[in-house]
């Protein structure tokens, strides 16, 4: 019985994942795979080279959640993933005065302009 468990799990799915730069792979893993190892498999430079954390992958209007399997989107076989670049990621501010913007400049009475 457990040998019928894991059959159903190495099940393979083979679909297409289209890039924002209209570039399209096609594909073919477990669809016991979590979405993370997809994405791991994107960023490789025989694909798109692109970071795991700058990726988003959207599926029949769903962004697609690293911890999930492939399994669980129901993905049908020749369907489309896209595949999004995301803005890289900047967690916090540094606290430089490089992003600090500069002071205003304030009007006198003669109407010339000084900065502070």
């Amino acid at each position: 019985m457990a040998d019928n468990a894991e059959a159903g799990s190495d099940a393979q799915i083979t679909f297409k994942v289209k890039t924002s730069a209209d570039s399209t792979h096609v594909i073919t893993m477990a669809e016991s795979a979590s979405v993370l190892d997809l994405k791991n498999k994107l960023a490789g430079e025989d694909l798109e080279n692109v970071p795991v954390d700058r990726q988003r992958l959207i599926y029949s209007g769903r962004v697609m959640k690293n911890d999930d399997t492939l399994a669980t989107y129901k993905i049908k076989p020749n369907n489309i993933i896209h595949m999004v670049k995301s803005a890289a990621s900047n967690p916090a501010p540094p606290a430089s005065s490089a992003n600090v913007p500069p002071p205003q400049a304030l009007p006198t009475q003669h109407g010339i302009w000084h900065r502070q």
